[in-house]
C-alpha cells in the first residue's frame, strides 16, 4: 500500500512501515429513499451509496531501538498524512495482484497509542482514519480503446517491390464494444486526430443514440481531447502544441456527455466530412463497490 497526500509525498508500506492486518474495503453502506404509503410497506424512491469510512492499522517496525529512530518516523507519518493535505490517494494491489486504489480524507491526524502491546522494542503501532467521499474503487491503471485508427503493414527485414507496398492500413470497422466491468457507469476521455481535415466529429452511443458531437473544422495534425467525468467535464484542441478550450463548439442542441454503462457499450464514430482521415481512442476508468 501506498498513501500519497495532495502535494505529492507518500508513506509506502512495505519498507519500515507495514499493514498490521489485511485492508478492509468491503461494506459499504447504501442509502435507500422511500416515502410512506397508505398500503402496506413503503414506495421505493432512490438509492444512494454511503461515504466509505476507511481505518488503516499499522506499525513501525524497530530497526533501531535509539528513542530519536522512532520519533523520526513518526514524525515522516505526521508530515505525510496531515489532514491539511487532504484529499488523498490509497493505492493497493489486492491478493490476486490487481492494482487499485481509492481516494479519501484524513478525518485525524495518525494516532500512536502508548502501552507495551503497542509500543516495545519491536514495534509502534498506529493507525489512519479515512472517510472517502466518493465510494468508488478505482482500477490504477486507465483502459484505452482504439476505436479508429491506421494499423501498421510495415515489416522487417523491408523488401519494396517493383509495384510498391502498403505501409499502412485502415482499420475496417467503424463500431468497437466497449465493455465496462466495473459496478457503476464511467465517464470517459475521447481522444480524436485529425490526419487531414475533418469536418464536425462526433461519437455515437449505437445502444441509446446518445451522441457527442462538435461543431469545429479541424486542421490535419489537429488533436482534440475531451472529458466526459462528472465534475471534470472539458474539451481542448492541440494544435501546433498549443492547447485551447474549445468548449463552447459543443453541439450543445444534440450532444451529451457519454457514460460508459456497467457490460457492453457499442460506440461508432462519425464526421460530416473526412470520415477515412479520422483516428478515435477512448480511456476509461472502471469503478467497483468493493473487492
Amino acid at each position: 500500500m501506498t498513501i500519497t497526500n495532495n502535494r505529492g509525498e507518500s508513506i509506502v508500506f512495505g519498507r519500515r512501515f507495514f499493514i498490521k492486518e489485511d485492508f478492509e474495503i468491503s461494506g459499504l453502506g447504501a442509502n435507500v429513499n422511500m416515502s410512506e404509503s397508505t398500503l402496506d410497506g413503503a414506495h421505493y424512491q432512490s438509492t444512494t451509496l454511503s461515504t466509505r469510512d476507511i481505518e488503516v492499522p499499522f506499525y513501525i517496525k524497530k530497526l533501531n531501538t535509539e528513542p530519536w529512530w522512532i520519533e523520526e518516523k513518526r514524525q515522516e507519518v505526521y508530515r505525510v498524512c496531515n489532514p491539511k493535505f487532504n484529499p488523498m490517494r490509497i493505492d493497493f494491489v489486492t491478493k490476486s495482484g490487481e492494482a487499485l486504489y481509492v481516494t479519501a480524507n484524513l478525518t485525524a491526524a495518525p494516532f500512536f497509542p502508548k502501552g507495551f502491546e503497542n509500543d516495545n522494542k519491536k514495534w509502534q503501532n498506529g493507525l489512519l482514519q479515512f472517510v472517502a467521499t466518493d465510494p468508488f474503487i478505482y482500477e490504477a491503471a486507465t483502459r484505452k480503446v482504439d476505436i479508429a485508427l491506421w494499423v501498421s503493414n510495415l515489416e522487417f527485414p523491408l523488401e519494396v517491390v517493383e509495384e510498391g507496398i502498403e505501409i499502412g492500413y485502415r482499420s475496417p470497422s467503424l463500431i468497437v464494444n466497449v465493455l465496462n466491468e466495473g459496478s457503476e457507469s464511467s465517464g470517459m476521455s475521447i481522444r480524436f486526430t485529425a490526419l487531414s481535415e475533418v469536418v464536425n466529429p462526433k461519437l455515437l452511443n449505437v445502444n441509446t443514440y446518445e451522441a457527442f458531437n462538435l461543431n469545429f473544422k479541424m486542421l490535419p495534425g489537429d488533436v482534440i481531447e475531451a472529458s466526459t467525468y462528472k465534475g471534470r467535464r472539458k474539451i481542448t484542441l492541440i494544435r501546433n502544441n498549443v492547447k485551447t478550450n474549445i468548449f463552447n463548439n459543443l453541439d450543445f442542441m444534440s450532444s451529451t456527455f457519454l457514460q460508459l454503462e456497467p457490460g457492453d457499450n457499442l460506440l461508432r464514430y462519425d464526421a460530416k466530412s473526412g470520415l477515412d482521415f479520422l483516428e478515435v481512442s477512448i480511456e476509461y476508468t472502471p469503478k467497483r463497490i468493493g473487492v
